[in-house]
């Protein structure tokens, strides 16, 4: 039962028994149950035939979820809780903004074929019956534009999608373009997900960030100890929860193509070294994409910024940008203050913005503010 999990990680001083979040754990058991073909205890064998016989069941056997609320009230968690209890092969859990990316560049490899989507989706179900995605959100026209086939390929191939989300089907790109061609998706979502809302009132992850400080200067071990701390404290991948293993170290991320080394990685953080996100061969594409995924950004190592990093300075005054525009939480060791970071006589002045919204990107304000993606 996965309430059973639910309350076993009780024991555990940054855990949070939340009535809200049983209520829709409820939901999940009932489709963990109908997809492993679990019966309902208690029910005769002659109401068992009547809710087969009358009930239009077979309209309801391939129906998800779509799980909604505001920032940091425990949808992924709860969603990974059911990803990683489900005992199927055939499941994936993706950030959706990493799938449209995949679905892209599986359009632009078949240009040349009729119906491409369709034939995507029929892929994509003969490798996944359970898709769940983290973070839905529509912004981009393209991805708008794709998704009422995309989505009706996959229901159409039985594919039981699992969404989690911060706004509700009909507030989907409200303000988009041509948003009267997305309606479509909104109304397939409706009718192949069963929409549930999550309506604690806390947000979980104000009280990790607490009160401490996110610019640590100067860099030593100490400084790295505590930053490791923090890191386990604000991002508890849930699937290192529930497996009892460490956040995965010295791995890679695929940004645009390319592979980026990290020094830490969670489903939701990531900690890169100042030489790997600043040095030569990244671009201010690949820190709009970094933005767009991860809600909390690690930076260790930051020297002092003279003449010889001015390229490096650059890229970190436009990676700061980036940022700050879409909210992510960014966590830095650096050799220096933040008004002493650099002396580039050529860049003082674009830097001075650096140093406002890293300043301001401290407050507890800016702690508040939702990601966007």
């Amino acid at each position: 039962m996965l309430i059973d999990e639910y309350k076993a990680l009780s024991s555990r001083n940054d855990f949070f028994i939340d009535s809200e979040q049983i209520k829709i754990i409820d939901s999940f058991q009932e489709l963990y149950d109908r997809i492993t073909g679990v019966k309902k205890v208690g029910n005769s064998i002659l109401s068992n035939i009547g809710l087969n016989l009358f009930s239009n069941k077979n309209s309801n056997i391939n129906k998800g979820i779509y799980l909604y609320g505001g920032v940091g009230r425990g949808k992924t968690f709860i969603m990974d809780m059911f990803y990683k209890e489900l005992p199927l092969s055939k499941k994936k859990r993706i950030h959706f903004h990493r799938f449209m990316n995949d679905i892209h560049g599986k359009l632009n490899s078949k240009k040349n074929i009729q119906n491409p989507i369709d034939l995507i989706a029929k892929e994509i179900s003969q490798e996944v019956s359970v898709l769940c995605f983290d973070e839905f959100i529509v912004n981009d026209i393209a991805d708008a534009m794709i998704l009422g086939e995309l989505l009706k390929g996959l229901f159409a191939n039985n594919v039981i999608i699992v969404f989690t989300s911060n706004t509700k089907p009909t507030n989907l790109y409200k303000e988009g373009l041509q948003r009267e061609k997305f309606l479509y998706a909104i109304n397939l979502i409706e009718e192949n997900t069963k929409v549930v809302c999550l309506e604690s009132d806390k947000d979980y992850r104000l009280l990790k960030f607490g009160n401490v400080n996110t610019y640590h200067y100067p860099c030593n071990e100490q400084t790295d100890i505590s930053m490791q701390q923090y890191f386990s404290s604000i991002s508890p991948d849930w699937f290192n929860w529930f497996t009892r293993k460490p956040v995965f170290e010295g791995a890679t991320i695929p940004v645009n193509n390319r592979d980026i080394d990290v020094r830490f990685l969670s489903s939701n953080t990531v900690w890169f070294k100042f030489e790997t996100i600043c040095g030569d061969g990244r671009s201010q594409n690949d820190y709009i994409e970094i933005s767009k995924i991860y809600e909390n950004v690690f930076i260790s190592n930051i020297p002092k910024l003279e003449e010889k990093y001015t390229d490096e300075a650059r890229r970190f005054v436009y990676m700061i940008d980036e940022f700050y525009d879409r909210n992510v939480k960014v966590i830095i060791s650096a050799d220096s203050s933040i008004d002493k970071l650099c002396n580039i006589k050529k860049i003082n002045k674009d830097f001075e913005r650096t140093k406002s919204r890293l300043n301001e990107m401290q407050s507890s304000d800016y702690m508040k503010k939702e990601h966007k993606q």
